[in-house]
């Protein structure tokens, strides 16, 4: 299944999940040919027909915006945008690329990922996994974002981050590419600290549920997430991450949304956890739905091993995660020896 377009695309989005279609409603909305390939030809020839998303509470897809299965006509993109989860991504890719005509001519020059993850079993960014498999440098959009509020169009702001290897001049290119008028847009070259803290936040994400759900109280959510920061920062410090990307949209900003909103999917996993239910079970709950904290905790632990970085609340979330007792994690945290800030 197909949907022809008559003019080249100038986005095209692969992963036509809840969040790369939202981001298609916004920049088609904002006057863009936005081209969405998703890898399930009838879920895409569902979507071409309703023009809605089941999960985006009914908002309409813009006549500008075309719902296809096929990359080729996605490749013809001025600009690629990767919304596909983090841990389907490499494979994906390395299946995507070969659909593609005449790689290096059509290629853009940079490929965009708003994936936030860490991969289970090489421990990469996506970034670093993806710039060699496809020869392109690899930025990341990320930041405070609910897909269905972008989608409305009600306020938002991200951040881009981009290699070095991208100019200055392209960089603020695609900065007003993107930005729209209800989408603000941030630039950065920090794309280690970005991922990061994308990453991370998630796990904390599944921890506030927890908390929340046992009923402990705001400050305890608070002090959770206070710390919590200050466990992104030190990762992303000793990878040569920017401090100010963690105090940032990416790192506070996302954290904040994260732990705190009601459409966090890893927030509601939390809360599954602290009922008692496995992760298996949760995963049932959630319809199947990704949650990228779960399979990026024993990732990022490894990350912390190899840099020297302690990170005890993502501990308790991995212990968690196994099966471990609710309470008794939090105990473990509580009762850790007292120290400096």
């Amino acid at each position: 299944m197909t949907n022809s377009m008559s003019d080249r695309p100038d986005i095209a989005i692969f992963g036509a999940g809840v969040w790369g279609t939202a981001l298609a409603i916004a920049w088609a909305q904002a006057g863009h040919r936005v081209a969405l390939w998703g890898h399930t030809p009838a879920k895409m020839a569902e979507l071409l027909a309703t023009r809605r998303h089941p999960r985006l509470n009914g908002i309409e897809l813009p006549p500008n915006l075309h719902p296809m299965s096929d990359p080729a006509e996605a490749f013809t993109a001025r600009l690629w945008i990767s919304s596909i989860a983090t841990q389907a991504s490499p494979a994906a890719w390395s299946t995507l690329r070969t659909h593609a005509p005449k790689w290096n001519a059509q290629a853009p020059g940079i490929l965009l990922h708003t994936s936030k993850g860490i991969l289970a079993d090489s421990h990469q960014r996506l970034a670093e996994a993806l710039e060699p498999l496809l020869g392109l440098p690899v930025g990341v959009l990320s930041g405070p974002t609910f897909a269905d509020e972008v989608a409305r169009n009600l306020p938002s702001a991200m951040v881009m981050a981009l290699p070095s290897s991208v100019s200055d001049a392209q960089a603020v290119t695609l900065q007003h590419q993107l930005a729209t008028e209800h989408l603000r847009l941030y630039l950065s070259r920090d794309v280690v600290g970005v991922e990061l803290c994308g990453a991370l936040k998630n796990i904390l994400a599944i921890a506030a549920g927890l908390v929340e759900k046992l009923g402990l109280g705001h400050n305890a959510r608070a002090a959770l997430i206070t710390r919590g920061l200050a466990e992104i920062a030190r990762l992303v410090a000793a990878m040569g991450g920017a401090p100010d990307t963690v105090m940032g949209l990416a790192g506070m900003g996302d954290l904040l949304l994260t732990a705190t909103g009601p459409q966090s999917r890893n927030r509601r996993l939390g809360a599954y956890l602290a009922e008692g239910k496995t992760l298996d079970e949760a995963q049932v709950l959630m319809g199947g739905q990704v949650m990228e904290g779960a399979s990026t905790t024993k990732a990022a632990l490894a990350l912390g091993r190899k840099w020297g970085v302690e990170l005890p609340i993502a501990e308790e979330v991995s212990r968690l995660l196994d099966g471990a007792n609710p309470k008794e994690a939090v105990g473990r945290l509580m009762n850790r020896s007292l120290k400096s800030e």
